[in-house]
């Protein structure tokens, strides 16, 4: 009954994240959780979820999917590193052999439960950050230089509301009544 429970859980919020594989289907997540990391569509799954949380975080390690069951075990290796780069808080998911971690439908479960929390807790985060102004310590490159162009030119302050066609008529109207020295 815990299990059915967890895996209506997992199930929703995949739905939730937008998930389309075929673990949707009923039955077929159940199925591939009791296989683990034996089960190509559970490490597909465990796959997206990563690249997903990849998105969002700096993230050094990667877990590929694999196509049989003789895979499992690079997975697992895989999985264990991207694990002990965020810290995972379950030691059930990051102590012990770690060839055997990912062969029960508990650890399975958890192990969806928490990909799938800390890629919620992401993508709420970077809706939730304030939006970084291009002028913001100093200004974006490209805004850098067109400051120098201004000042170069001796030109004011732009106003805010001003588009690139004006700002860009502006400098060409400056040039204009300014020959370069170079020029014959």
């Amino acid at each position: 009954m815990e299990f059915e429970l967890l895996e209506s859980d997992v199930l929703e919020s995949l739905e939730d994240l937008g998930y389309k594989g075929p673990l949707i289907d009923d039955g077929a997540l159940a199925q591939a959780v009791s296989r683990g990391a034996s089960s190509p569509e559970f490490t597909k799954l465990c796959a997206w979820l990563v690249s997903e949380l990849r998105l969002f975080c700096k993230l050094e390690e990667n877990v590929q999917a694999t196509n049989s069951p003789n895979e499992a075990e690079e997975f697992q290796l895989e999985m264990s590193g991207l694990l002990a780069e965020m810290n995972c808080p379950y030691a059930s998911l990051t102590s012990g052999d770690v060839t055997k971690r990912l062969h029960n439908q508990k650890n399975c479960l958890l192990l969806l439960t928490y990909l799938i929390s800390e890629l919620e807790a992401a993508r709420m985060l970077c809706v939730n950050a304030p939006p970084k102004k291009a002028q913001e310590g100093g200004g974006s490159e490209v805004f850098q230089e067109l400051k120098g162009i201004c000042i170069a030119l001796g030109m004011s302050k732009p106003p805010a509301n001003i588009t690139m066609f004006q700002f860009f008529s502006g400098i060409e109207k400056k040039t204009e009544g300014n020959p370069s020295e170079g020029s014959s």
